[in-house]
C-alpha cells in the first residue's frame, strides 16, 4: 500500500513539473492589439468602451453621433469621430481597419509600423517613410473622401492608385460596395471568399460633370479648406518630437 502511494505521489509531482511550464509558455490565442486611450459614447460591440480597455485583433468599434474614440496601437493612433464604425485587426506591419461607415482619423510615426485603412473596395496606405496625419470619411459605400494633412498616404481603387500629397484630399469614386457574410481582415488570403461585390451606380462627381465613364479617374480633387481635420483629443499631437517644446 505504501509502495502504491509513493508511486501516485511521484508521478504527480512529474506530472506538474512538465505541465505548469508547458501551460505557462502557451501563448494566448487572440492576444491584445491596443487600447483605448479616451471615449466618449465609443463602444467596443455592444459594450461600452471605457479609456484604458483592451482592444483585440477583429474587435468591432463603433461610436454613438456625438461620441468619440482614440484608439492607441503603439505608436499608431486611430479616432473613430462621430457616428462612426470599423472593424480593427493585427497586421504584420501594424493595424488593417476596415471602415464600416463614418469618419477616421489616423497618425503614424514614420518607420516600420503602418496602419492602413480600407473602405469598400478603396485602399488607403500611408506612406511609412513620412510621419502622416490624415482622415478617411465614408460619405456612403461609393463615395470616399481620403485627405493628408501632414506626410504622403497611397490610395488604390480597383486597378487605379494615386499618390495623395500633403495638404490634399481627394474624393474618390469606389468600384464596388462590399456586402459582408463574415467579417474578416481585408489582408486574409480568404478574405474575399466571405463577401460580394455590388457595383456602384455612375453619380455626378461635382455640378455641371457627367459621370465616371471607362477609363476616366476615380480621383476627384477637393480644395483643402473644405475638408480641415478637427480631432477631438488632438492625436496630432502623436507626431511632434518629444524634444520639440
Amino acid at each position: 500500500m505504501r509502495i502504491a502511494r509513493f508511486f501516485s505521489r511521484a508521478g504527480f509531482f512529474v506530472f506538474s513539473c512538465v505541465s505548469v511550464p508547458a501551460l505557462a509558455q502557451t501563448p494566448p490565442a487572440n492576444p491584445s492589439l491596443g487600447l483605448v486611450a479616451k471615449s466618449v459614447s465609443g463602444h467596443i460591440g455592444d459594450a461600452a468602451a471605457p479609456e484604458g480597455a483592451t482592444v483585440y485583433s477583429g474587435d468591432y468599434l463603433s461610436t454613438e453621433d456625438a461620441g468619440s474614440m482614440l484608439v492607441r496601437v503603439g505608436p499608431l493612433s486611430l479616432e473613430l469621430q462621430g457616428s462612426s464604425a470599423v472593424h480593427i485587426y493585427r497586421a504584420p506591419y501594424g493595424a488593417v481597419v476596415e471602415l464600416n461607415h463614418g469618419t477616421v482619423v489616423y497618425t503614424t510615426p514614420g518607420g516600420h509600423e503602418n496602419i492602413v485603412i480600407v473602405a469598400s473596395d478603396v485602399r488607403v496606405t500611408p506612406v511609412l517613410s513620412l510621419a502622416d496625419l490624415g482622415r478617411v470619411s465614408m460619405v456612403d459605400p461609393c463615395d470616399i473622401t481620403v485627405y493628408s494633412q501632414r506626410g504622403q498616404v497611397n490610395v488604390q481603387v480597383g486597378s487605379e492608385s494615386h499618390l495623395i500629397e500633403e495638404a490634399k484630399a481627394y474624393r474618390v469614386r469606389a468600384e464596388n460596395e462590399i456586402s459582408y457574410r463574415k467579417y474578416l481582415s481585408p489582408d486574409a488570403s480568404d478574405y474575399h471568399d466571405y463577401h460580394e461585390h455590388r457595383p456602384c451606380a455612375p453619380v455626378e462627381m461635382v455640378k455641371g460633370k457627367l459621370p465616371i465613364a471607362p477609363g476616366q479617374s476615380r480621383f476627384l480633387y477637393v480644395a483643402v479648406g473644405v475638408v480641415g481635420i478637427a480631432t477631438v483629443w488632438g492625436i496630432d499631437r502623436a507626431l511632434e518630437s518629444p524634444n520639440r517644446p
